[in-house]
């Protein structure tokens, strides 16, 4: 019965678990006794320690204080051996010293004394006490003396300094003290109840904790008059309550063992009778799916008979059951219907979803593949404008400026319309001025409206802090593409915006920013369609001003997503007013660390930077080439990633600028393999990346891969100076020079 078989191998492991747990539980215990055992040894080596080294110290000091003694240098001097023996030595015995020699410079006995003895032998030769004792006139050490170890205190009496660092003495006073038993047992006494043995051995015995007899040994050393071992003095302990304890512990765990043993049978007995007996009952019932087989229990008022009187019931309930099946495998296809509509639904969802993010992706893609003949155009025209020109080619290259740029504003309303859209948008949280920014914005749009006749005027509030914290690209973005609306649909007029303080919370100033013209004006009824995806208020306006639709969408997404939000009032031939506002933190200005400069008539130099240039586009190249040529930095070039890998081997270089997409191996790959080369040479150069993808995934993309920074195509020059400045000044010029000239 395999219900029977479970509960005797439960009972088996219950059994198995309880010895597990005791013999755990005695094992914690051994390493307990054992860390007690541990701690007591370190008491008892420190207390034996301090025991012996302060006796020693006291009768050291003893023995010193008597060479000061006048009375004991008279007696000497004349030879009075009846006052040394009636004065001088009843006195060192009531201080327990057993033996007394006084002793001249070549080691002559001139008189010893102990208790029956007073010819008592030095133990020490004489010719070596000569040899060593000048050279250290202070001593302890111990002999065997009457078959006692003895400890031997030496100190000279009125001692002069020789030549060659020797010293001469009148006499040597030498008291011992015997380690008889009734020293050893004195010292028990006043220890923390240790016992204290002589052991003669040659060598030192090292120290030991008996964890089965529950003894510790700390083993002191007395060396002898050549400083090596004599003897050793050891102090033990036994800690007989730790063996009192694992003896009842041993005791009470095996009564508990059999106590426990016994409830186990008596548990398995109960369980027998009371449960395995009433379950084969059950379970004979449920194989013939007959209630005879249950009379026995149905008599009976517990769980089981209650069981049993339900299960009965439950065979007259089965063939309702069984027509109530059928009604259910009528509902169950009902239910097979409904997935498929759900199933062919979320199909449809999935497929809507992935058309979103494939037009995503064709933006994002279209963008890269536009910015980059882009970056030529307006590449040659910033180098266009540094040449001597004519009034009348300055004209053309402003215009040329102006045209790149404003497809440029085209091509970052797409993107970012892709971003939004994708939700992959980020913010720049960065110092700025905000006056700075308004007058550079007046300035761009200047040309425009003077074009056109208009006056384009700029208004402030000195209450606004200098310096703010924030995205300033994306607010010069928002305000050009309100700005630039603005002129294209005024005619007459003017133009005019600025900002205002509303308020200031927790260190953030909520600013309001007002854009308002003259112009054509907005219907009542179209003023809820503007903010709309590629949508203008009328279908006229895109043949007669043209635009994308997207600059007031992007605008308020960019608005709503920092915080803010946006109105806009209007009236037809009237004019139009756009309000929105931002919350930007405070800078102090204290701690403001921008540094102005001005770089238009200054000369820009990066002192020879050997830069390796991976580009495939030519005019990007040759762009490039001419900014680096006036920038005095040497420039190498490479078409694909596997040139550059191949030039590093070759050449040494400061820095790569390394475009992403390359044909034959990209910037990407390459920067990887850079990364993960073995060759320290070149494996931390800098590598910056030229790119026209800025989306967030490219920027963590680039990170990942060990890019250091990157620059966005078409770059400005006085952002691509900025980076290559900055790694210039990090570059060891002593590494740099000396890695060349190898």
């Amino acid at each position: 019965m395999k219900t029977k078989a479970a509960i005797v191998y439960i009972s088996i492991l219950f059994l198995i678990l309880v010895v597990l747990f005791f013999y755990g539980f005695k094992r914690a215990i051994l390493s307990k006794n054992i860390m007690l055992l541990n701690n007591r040894y370190v008491e008892l080596k420190r207390s034996t320690n301090t025991l012996l080294e302060t006796n020693n110290r006291s009768f050291e000091n003893f023995i010193l204080e008597n060479t000061y003694d006048q009375d004991l240098k008279n007696a000497i001097t004349k030879k009075d051996t009846n006052w040394l023996t009636s004065n001088f030595i009843p006195t060192l015995e009531s201080y327990g010293v057993d033996y007394v020699w006084i002793l001249t410079n070549d080691g002559n006995v001139l008189f010893a004394s102990d208790e029956n003895d007073n010819n008592l032998s030095f133990p020490i030769d004489k010719n070596i006490f000569s040899e060593n004792v000048l050279e250290n006139p202070y001593k302890n050490f111990y002999a065997n003396i009457g078959n006692t170890v003895t400890q031997l205190t030496m100190a000279p009496m009125e001692f002069t300094h020789k030549a060659k660092g020797k010293f001469n003495a009148l006499i040597f006073l030498v008291f011992g003290k015997k380690y008889d038993s009734a020293y050893l047992n004195n010292l028990s006494e006043i220890s923390t109840g240790a016992n204290f043995s002589v052991l003669k051995h040659g060598t030192l015995l090292q120290d030991s904790i008996n964890s089965k007899e529950n003894i510790i040994r700390h083993h002191y050393c007395l060396a002898g008059f050549s400083g090596t071992n004599f003897a050793t003095l050891e102090s033990s302990k036994v800690l007989s309550e730790i063996t009192v304890y694992n003896e009842s512990f041993g005791k009470y765990s095996l009564i508990y063992l059999s106590l426990i043993l016994l409830l186990a049978m008596a548990y398995y007995k109960f369980i027998g009778v009371k449960v395995l007996k009433p379950i084969a009952i059950l379970s004979a019932a449920l194989n013939g799916k007959e209630g005879k087989y249950l009379e026995k229990l149905k008599v009976k008022h517990d769980e089981f008979g209650n069981i049993a009187i339900l299960l009965d019931d439950s065979f007259e309930n089965t063939k309702k059951l069984n027509e109530e099946i059928v009604l259910r495998k009528k509902s169950e296809d009902e239910l097979k219907i409904a997935a498929v509509q759900l199933e062919n639904a979320t199909i449809e969802k999935i497929i809507a979803e992935q058309g979103k993010k494939a037009k995503g992706d064709f933006l994002s893609t279209m963008s890269h593949e536009i910015r980059t003949p882009i970056n030529g155009v307006i590449g040659i025209a910033n180098l266009l404008k540094a040449e001597p020109l004519n009034p009348s080619q300055h004209d053309l290259v402003d215009t040329l400026v102006f045209s790149s740029n404003y497809l440029l504003s085209i091509l970052t309303d797409i993107l970012d319309f892709s971003k939004i859209e994708a939700g992959n948008l980020t913010f720049d949280n960065v110092q700025f001025n905000l006056n700075e920014i308004c007058n550079n914005i007046q300035s761009l749009n200047q040309a425009n409206a003077k074009n056109k006749s208009l006056s384009l005027i700029l208004n402030t509030d000195d209450q606004v802090s200098s310096y703010l914290k924030g995205d300033s690209l994306r607010l010069c973005q928002i305000l050009n593409n309100i700005i630039g609306n603005a002129i294209k649909f005024t005619n007459s007029g003017n133009v005019t915006f600025g900002y205002r303080l509303l308020n200031t919370i927790d260190k953030k100033q909520n600013i309001a920013f007002t854009i308002q013209d003259s112009g054509i004006g907005i219907a009542v009824n179209r003023l809820d369609s503007i903010f709309d995806s590629f949508s203008q208020a009328d279908r006229t306006i895109s043949t007669n001003y043209g635009g994308t639709g997207l600059g007031l969408t992007i605008s308020k997404k960019l608005i709503e997503l920092q915080g803010g939000n946006i109105i806009v009032e209007s009236e037809v031939n009237k004019g139009t007013t756009f309000t929105f506002t931002l919350s930007f933190e405070v800078v102090n200005i204290a701690e403001h660390n921008i540094i102005k400069y001005e770089r238009k008539n200054a000369v820009l130099n990066l002192n020879g930077l050997n830069v390796l240039v991976a580009e495939d586009n030519n005019i990007n190249a040759s762009i490039l080439h001419k900014f680096f040529k006036k920038w005095n930095v040497k420039m190498d070039l490479a078409v694909n990633g596997v040139e550059v890998l191949e030039k590093l081997t070759k050449h040494e270089y400061d820095l790569i600028l390394m475009d992403l997409h390359m044909p034959i191996m990209g910037g990407e790959e390459a920067t990887k393999r850079i990364r993960n080369t073995e060759t320290n040479t070149y494996k931390a150069i800098p590598i910056i990346a030229l790119t026209a993808d800025a989306t967030t995934e490219t920027q963590k993309m680039m990170l990942a891969s060990g890019f250091n920074n990157y620059v966005t195509k078409p770059f400005s020059p006085d952002k691509l100076y900025d980076i290559l400045e900055q790694y210039s000044s990090l570059l060891d010029e002593s590494i740099k020079i000396e890695s060349r000239s190898k």
